[in-house]
């Protein structure tokens, strides 16, 4: 590939700029370009999706969300906003889109369109099927939707989400996308296994990531409960055209930052090795280690800043990657820290276990275990995270530091904040979510809060259209009991007050309907209208059935 200066020819003075300008401009137009789509097409795209899915699996109808307009808008602003280089990832979009394509096969089949479980069932698959083709981790996607997104998971629904997951990273292996030919993006191979005193650095890391999560959680809510209570969500393409400015004048300039954020979790969890990559050789620079720790810490600090600000804009955007780069620039400061303390020190003290080997101490673990502390401090999740980080890198020896960074991130992010990033989202929007693990204790009784009073009730019989009006001239309630009589009492149904003037309306536009027309509620309209047609030809022009409760 030629760069843009090459291809136009550029002097070696002008190679830089001109280089500089096409990335500026591609960046902030591409970033644009998603924004706009979301606006006009499809307001639901924007985001990640993953708290609408929570609160559609916890039973709540959010129409258009999952619609194949969204899907649409979705898919195709995802890789503009990508492409962008803007600090976000794409794993999150992915659980979105993966239920979007489920809704939308769902429709295909009565006994999923016709029944609301069920169909929360194909959602849940879906979920783990997002996440095992984002990560190539299939083991990792069901328990992501078992732990974070589902809110009720049958057993059933394990192994049907575990084969959704399967079949999706068949397809994905079989693609090839990365051109590896291999599931795990990023592999790892170190020659050195981890030693225990390391235990007590893989516990700082964890607290290191609890304490970033939860900073993150905070900052970030207050930003977004800003945007959506100020003028600035009235211009949701003019901020993302700004961060995407702001970002591109950043990346462009700094080495670890220039590429894409993959690009540098693999360089991050590798160890040190000849390459032609400019940020693996500034990562292994031993002559310059100072150097590396400012880079490293800088870096780290951009990220979470422009995290901050990316992670609910109006454009399709994740939070794992994000996560994931900057606690392995973190972990890779205190592996490399802990490098260079070994190295002044020497084999003795608590690094006597580091006389047998040349290299003790690997700086890839460390970031691998950062990696896993910041994520799970901004999400908490714990077993679906040890696994999909286990599944990203094949590193099993690792799985052991990686379980003790994510369960003491947990612990420290709780003590800060209870909630993960995504149910504080769906408290921003205002989303109905009743979360299944939080715990309520009521001391009153269902008398202690119903009102005292008179009821209004509708009997089923025994209406005209002029008592049905005076009945709602009188009644000042939302909505009425339908019962088979008032001496019987007994509930067959319900009408909202909305419902039954809209039905007195159409009626009286009926030239055959007057005052004294009967009316009549029926417990189930669905059957056919010609059904209807039939039935009112065989009753007086004054019988009338109102709708149904």
């Amino acid at each position: 590939f030629l760069s843009w200066g090459e291809a136009l020819g550029a002097g070696q003075a002008s190679l830089l700029a001109s280089n500089y300008v096409f990335y500026f401009i591609i960046a902030v137009f591409s970033a644009g370009l998603a924004a706009v789509m979301c606006k006009l097409f499809a307001p639901y795209a924007a985001g990640s999706g993953i708290p609408e899915i929570k609160t559609i699996l916890g039973g709540i109808v959010i129409r258009r969300f999952l619609s194949g307009w969204t899907l649409a808008v979705k898919s195709l602003g995802l890789v503009l906003s990508v492409g962008s280089g803007l600090n976000l990832g794409k794993e999150g979009p992915f659980v979105h889109v993966s239920a979007c394509i489920a809704s939308l096969v769902s429709g295909l089949f009565e006994k999923y369109r016709a029944n609301e479980g069920r169909k929360r069932e194909l959602l849940s698959a879906a979920a783990a099927a997002g996440v095992s083709v984002a990560f190539g981790a299939p083991v990792g996607g069901v328990l992501f939707s078992l732990e974070e997104v589902s809110s009720y998971f049958p057993h059933r629904v394990m192994w049907r989400s575990f084969f959704c997951a399967i079949v999706a990273s068949i397809t994905l292996q079989r693609l090839n996308p990365l051109d590896t030919g291999k599931l795990v993006m990023f592999e790892v191979t170190y020659h050195q296994s981890w030693k225990w005193f390391e235990v007590f650095p893989f516990l700082m890391l964890g607290c290191i990531g609890g304490l970033v999560g939860a900073l993150f959680i905070r900052l970030n809510v207050r930003w977004c409960r800003f945007r959506r209570d100020s003028k600035l969500k009235e211009y949701p393409v003019w901020e993302v055209l700004f961060v995407a400015a702001v970002t591109a004048l950043i990346n462009f300039w700094v080495v670890l930052l220039s590429g894409s954020s993959t690009e540098l979790l693999a360089a991050l969890f590798s160890e040190c090795r000849s390459s032609d990559d400019k940020v693996y050789n500034l990562l292994c620079r031993e002559d310059n280690a100072s150097g590396i720790l400012l880079g490293l810490f800088l870096a780290g600090c951009i990220k979470f800043i422009l995290a901050v600000f990316t992670f609910g804009m109006r454009i399709p955007a994740g939070l794992f990657i994000p996560s994931l780069s900057v606690g392995a620039c973190i972990g890779r400061l205190v592996g490399l820290a802990m490098r260079l303390l070994q190295s002044y020190y020497g084999d003795t003290g608590i690094f006597a276990a580091c006389s047998s080997t040349t290299q003790c101490i690997t700086p890839g673990v460390y970031a691998i275990v950062g990696a896993a502390a910041v994520l799970g401090g901004v999400t908490r999740m714990t077993v679906s995270l040890v696994v999909i980080i286990f599944e990203l890198t094949g590193g099993l020896e690792y799985v052991l530091p990686t379980m003790l960074a994510a369960i003491m991130a947990k612990w420290i992010g709780d003590a800060f904040s209870p909630d993960g990033i995504y149910d504080e989202h769906i408290r921003i929007n205002g989303y109905p979510y009743l979360d299944n693990k939080a715990e309520f204790s009521f001391d009153e009784s269902a008398g202690d809060v119903m009102t005292t009073g008179e009821l209004d009730v509708l009997p089923v019989h025994g209406h005209t259209v002029r008592s049905l009006d005076e009945f709602l001239g009188k009644s000042a309630h939302s909505g009425f009991p339908v019962l088979t009589s008032e001496s019987e009492g007994l509930l067959v149904g319900y009408i909202s007050r909305d419902v039954l003037r809209s039905a007195l309306d159409r009626a009286r536009g009926n030239p055959q309907v007057d005052d004294n027309t009967r009316c009549y509620f029926a417990m189930d309209l669905s059957f056919p209208k010609a059904k209807v047609r039939e039935a009112h030809q065989h009753l007086h022009p004054s019988v009338l059935w109102v709708l149904g409760y």
